[in-house]
């Protein structure tokens, strides 16, 4: 019997990735490294609760060994980033990791010189440290508390697994752009600050994510990421450079201030974000008229409160030689147009609002819909209207 050819699969054809099993599972890497950069310098992280103030006590009461606190330092002289030393902790009792976080460091890492070679350190040193941590009452303690969190989580993965897919219902990606069929969570670090969060993928059809248990709009800010990057990859083949300058000139001063001019980072933090902050919420973007009202009714006491707890809004106020909630007030439309006015969010936006309402497209996803729109529609932006960076 003649073999009947396949119909040529259509641009326009795709397959929505299936909803990936969900678990939570511990990265006893990821631990110690938290614990070392903690002991090599014991501001970092979390300092408030009871368990990091309890790490403070017992590092300074038992110090590591110092050619390993050195070693710690010499990472960073060597310019070595945290999220690299993240990526390579990730291997620890998983070898099947190495081979692609090492390329994945040899492509975007290029500074990182002999990525080998640092990754050896890195394993040396949290094989010698986790022999003595590991015989300690904290190290039970940090062990007790991450059963415990682990268990809440568990408790929560049908409410985790509805969240993740409503993000894929809405963006509907191809299972052959977005190729996750695991997401791990990983239990929350004692270490790490509730605001801070980590997500990778660089582990074929696996993605892990560190973020604190309560704050679920960093999970799904993190799930976003393997959606998006993608298909701003696939982006970045059409874009011209031009219009990759333009991208840096639309978004904020406070974005930048966070990710630089790296148009890459910058287009996939927007997407992420203008979907989670203003989108889903059902909101718009923030006019000069939002932010008057939002800092109208804050007291020069919550304003002190604010610039101490925030490094790097009071590295905005300083350019602009704020001090007080009045001098704020005073210069309110400078800050905002250098540091909250966000054009790139205005036309991610108008984007999103036409892929939602639009039922008859021709693009039966957001990866197809973005791909053939927004090159257009940053061409037709003219430079001149963009505000002064």
């Amino acid at each position: 019997m003649e073999k009947l050819e396949e119909p040529e699969r259509k641009e326009a054809d795709f397959e929505v990735m299936k909803t990936p099993e969900i678990i939570v599972q511990e990265e006893q890497g990821v631990q110690l490294l938290s614990l070392l950069l903690k002991a090599e310098n014991l501001n970092w992280g979390e300092t408030e609760t009871s368990l990091a103030k309890e790490t403070v006590k017992y590092f300074k009461d038992n110090p590591p060994d110092p050619k390993i606190l050195k070693t710690i330092k010499s990472f960073y002289r060597e310019g070595v980033d945290e999220e690299t030393l993240y990526n390579f902790v990730l291997t620890y009792q998983h070898p099947e990791r190495v081979e692609k976080v090492l390329e994945m460091v040899k492509k975007y890492k290029s500074h990182v010189k002999n990525p080998q070679k640092i990754y050896q350190k890195v394993l040396t040193v949290l094989e010698r440290f986790e022999k003595t941590f590991s015989k300690s009452l904290l190290a039970k303690k940090f062990a007790t508390e991450i059963e415990q969190d682990k268990n809440k989580r568990l408790q929560k993965i049908e409410e985790t697994k509805k969240r993740i897919e409503n993000i894929i219902d809405f963006f509907k990606p191809d299972s052959k752009t977005t190729d996750i069929k695991k997401l791990i969570f990983v239990p929350t670090d004692p270490l790490y600050k509730k605001s801070s969060s980590r997500s990778f993928s660089v582990f074929p059809g696996e993605q892990i994510i560190i973020s604190h248990i309560d704050n679920i709009y960093s999970q799904d800010h993190e799930f976003s990421h393997s959606i998006i990057n993608p298909i701003v990859e696939k982006l970045s083949q059409q874009l011209t450079d031009q219009q990759k300058r333009k991208i840096s000139q639309l978004a904020s001063g406070k974005l930048k201030q966070d990710y630089g001019d790296r148009y890459f980072s910058l287009l996939c933090e927007e997407f992420i974000r203008t979907y989670n902050d203003v989108l889903k919420r059902g909101e718009k973007p923030q006019s000069y008229e939002d932010f008057m009202q939002k800092i109208s009714g804050i007291t020069e006491n919550q304003f002190q409160k604010f610039l101490a707890e925030s490094i790097s809004l009071k590295a905005r106020c300083e350019q602009l030689e704020i001090k007080t909630i009045d001098d704020f007030k005073n210069k309110s439309q400078e800050y905002f147009d250098k540091f909250e006015k966000n054009q790139l969010r205005d036309l991610i936006f108008k984007l999103y609002q036409e892929y939602s309402n639009c039922s008859n497209r021709e693009a039966k996803n957001f990866e197809q819909f973005v791909l053939a729109e927004f090159p257009t529609r940053i061409q037709t932006i003219n430079p001149k209207s963009l505000a002064t960076k």
